[in-house]
């Protein structure tokens, strides 16, 4: 899909229906949305300052009119990001929205701008966009999507070793199983070279449960703001750990 045909007031319009529902978990309140700016628009201003710089210029206060105009605003990449953002949280919730949004932006295919590396190859490059992405979320406080990210990010690196080293697996989708069989086949490979720290590897099963876990952690618990982004730096620091590891066999 050319980006440059992008119809941004259809792909707004479809986003705003998802994220107007209140009392849903899609719902996006005004400082939520600045939030999410933030991870693509470091400079954005605090909910505070729209609300003031708006009202000093006779503009409206309506969520719908000033979520379009800073939108607007974005340079088109950064537009591209911010929507990714939005359809990666609202596919657990409600995918058919999820879908109709990225119909309108990428052409109902993968939610991310073109990059030079494919999605299915993970190296070092991209494991550190990743954990940058995952910092990013974490420096706005929205712990929930960095331990998300965390997952998938782990996901990934699974899905791409055994799509490489073990083909007949690569029907698995859960993040356990794919565990299991990525941690048996470098087992395997290992062993046949020679002795070699079996606590290192057997530790993957351990390591992945933990950030698997991590994502219910904050409807189940009742932390505060500074536990939930302990909660959120440790996946992301057990996702590098994992990645590095099999970055090694990839």
């Amino acid at each position: 899909m050319d980006n440059s045909q992008v119809n941004w007031i259809v792909a707004f319009n479809r986003l705003f229906m998802a994220i107007n529902k209140d009392g849903t978990p899609t719902y996006c309140s005004g400082p939520g949305f600045l939030k999410m700016v933030s991870q693509v628009d470091p400079d954005c201003l605090t909910y505070s300052q729209l609300m003031d710089d708006r009202k000093r210029r006779g503009l409206s206060q309506s969520r719908k009119d000033y979520f379009l105009d800073i939108i607007k605003a974005l340079p088109e990449p950064q537009r591209f990001q911010l929507f990714r953002l939005f359809i990666e949280d609202l596919e657990p919730h409600d995918k058919e929205a999820a879908e109709a949004v990225k119909q309108v932006v990428f052409g109902g295919g993968r939610a991310v701008p073109l990059t030079i590396v494919p999605s299915d190859l993970w190296n070092s490059e991209k494991l550190n966009n990743s954990l940058k992405d995952i910092d990013h979320a974490i420096d706005v406080h929205q712990y929930n999507r960095a331990t998300t990210l965390s997952y998938t990010c782990l996901e990934g690196l699974y899905k791409a070793y055994v799509r490489k080293h073990v083909p007949e697996h690569s029907g698995l989708s859960d993040l356990i199983p794919l565990c299991k069989v990525v941690k048996d086949d470098i087992s395997k490979k290992l062993l046949a070279k020679g002795p070699f720290p079996v606590e290192i590897v057997n530790a993957l099963p351990t390591l992945t449960n933990a950030i698997a876990n991590s994502r219910n952690g904050f409807s189940e618990s009742h932390f505060n703001d500074d536990s939930q982004r302990w909660l959120a730096v440790f996946a992301r620091d057990l996702t590098n750990s994992v990645g590095r590891l099999l970055l090694n066999f990839i």
